[in-house]
């Protein structure tokens, strides 16, 4: 099997992108590390998205699950997540430098939230623009998988601090962690039959 040949595995780079995200998050939480190193570490760990993208397109160009729509979107969605991601590390390493009662914290806490809005308008021009019913259902899965996983981790978490087992961490978790379940779902291997046919 040539190197061309070779099968992606998107799902492999999303399971190492998830751990070390999972990994840091949790040495954070614990303060196990300073903020400094974890905003490094995870900068670091973000470059892990660029193969499980490059892999996840392959995989969807092979199996013959790529529409123009789809392609645009995943431009789209490539571009808004690095924006949301500079935008938020940005705005988190500034706030240190920000005067606690400076009108631009308020500032600061709304810049993440203009790329996240953006996240949101192309997933509607794309469920709106993809006239292919199966690479729909795929994304509306995904984005199923995504919130499924928000409302178990939330809840499971929120109980465990609500008992003081675990300490309280910002809510702004609820995207990333809805856009690995998002990830996860359109990379999941589907059943054979729901397969599209050639």
């Amino acid at each position: 099997m040539t190197t061309s040949d070779k099968q992606p595995r998107p799902m492999l780079w999303a399971a190492a992108f998830i751990a070390s995200m999972a990994l840091i998050a949790v040495a954070q939480i614990f303060d196990l590390i300073a903020r400094p190193v974890s905003f490094i570490l995870m900068l670091l760990a973000m470059f892990l998205i660029i193969p499980m993208a490059r892999a996840g397109l392959k995989r969807q160009e092979q199996k013959g699950a790529m529409s123009p729509a789809l392609r645009v979107y995943n431009r789209r969605v490539l571009g808004v997540m690095a924006a949301y991601m500079i935008a938020m590390f940005g705005a988190a390493y500034a706030s240190h430098e920000v005067p606690g009662d400076s009108p631009l914290l308020w500032v600061l806490a709304v810049l993440p939230l203009i790329p996240l809005f953006g996240m949101f308008w192309t997933m509607i021009r794309y469920y709106r623009d993809e006239d292919d019913e199966y690479l729909r259902h795929r994304a509306v899965s995904g984005s199923l998988i995504g919130l499924i996983m928000v409302l178990v981790i939330g809840t499971s978490w929120g109980f465990l601090e609500m008992f003081g087992l675990v300490p309280h961490i910002w809510n702004w978790w609820v995207f990333p962690v809805w856009a690995i379940g998002l990830g996860i779902g359109n990379c999941w291997p589907r059943r054979d039959g729901e397969e599209p046919e050639e």
